[in-house]
């Protein structure tokens, strides 16, 4: 039955002129948009809040293992961002600090208690982080200079989502997936390079939940970050903030 409707499905969409498509999933999808931007605080809101701060608590999961971590991040759209992470590995405690300032970026840690100057690599992998960190606040996507794509619905847990694609030329895609009823972003996904396995190309999917109300604004609690379907970090944030600016020492060499 369901090959049978798919063969009947693409028939059907064959006979309908190929801009008309295009045009109804581009409204349909731009409606999505519109309705996730008012769910979160709207688009006057979104884009007055450019920088935000928290601490986060959690797990991290490698090869099988687990470890606690503290953090506190700060993040200043659209170039700046600083993260400090205390971990205990089998009750060693690892400190370390990372800042990434427009074409410039640095690494601190305790093992070794120097700072040392990320590489190029890395700090073109920061950037296109912190431009998905840029689409998935949302504000930007009313410029026409993305480009919108439907990806159909699915379920993100045990939430039905609608999802989509956004594309803007010089930087990987980025799919958003949103809660169908509440229009709250569920979950991120993205190609990145993990440094920590030689710069292995992988699927990073970030799943938000929890969200609370901080200055007017729905904000998330809690994170899973998984990497090719693994998990590889959750997270509960407290202290949440958001801002208008913050101050550039914030983001010095450490």
């Amino acid at each position: 039955m369901r090959k049978t409707w798919c063969v009947v499905g693409t028939a059907v969409l064959l006979l309908v002129p190929a801009s008309r498509i295009e045009a109804q999933d581009d409204a349909a999808t731009r409606a999505v948009v519109e309705k996730a931007i008012t769910a979160h605080g709207g688009k006057e809101k979104l884009e007055k809040r450019k920088g935000s701060s928290m601490k986060l608590k959690g797990k991290v999961h490698v090869m099988g293992q687990h470890f606690d971590y503290t953090g506190e991040f700060s993040i200043m759209m659209p170039d700046k961002l600083k993260f400090t992470i205390d971990t205990d590995v089998m009750g060693m405690k690892i400190g370390q600090v990372q800042v990434l300032n427009g074409d410039k970026g640095w690494l601190w840690n305790s093992i070794e208690n120097k700072t040392t100057d990320l590489t190029k690599e890395m700090i073109d992998e920061g950037k296109e982080g912190l431009y998905a960190a840029w689409v998935q606040t949302l504000a930007p996507l009313t410029d026409k200079e993305f480009t919108l794509s439907p990806l159909g619905e699915s379920r993100v847990g045990d939430r039905p989502a609608v999802g989509i694609r956004v594309s803007r030329k010089g930087h990987r895609d980025v799919n958003l997936f949103f809660d169908k009823e509440k229009n709250l972003l569920l979950k991120t996904e993205m190609q990145i390079k993990d440094f920590m396995a030689g710069g292995k190309e992988m699927l990073q999917e970030t799943q938000f939940a929890d969200y609370k109300d901080v200055d007017g604004m729905p904000v998330s609690h809690k994170l899973l970050i998984k990497r090719d379907g693994e998990d590889f970090v959750d997270g509960e944030a407290s202290d949440v903030k958001l801002h208008e600016k913050l101050d550039d020492s914030i983001f010095v060499k450490p």
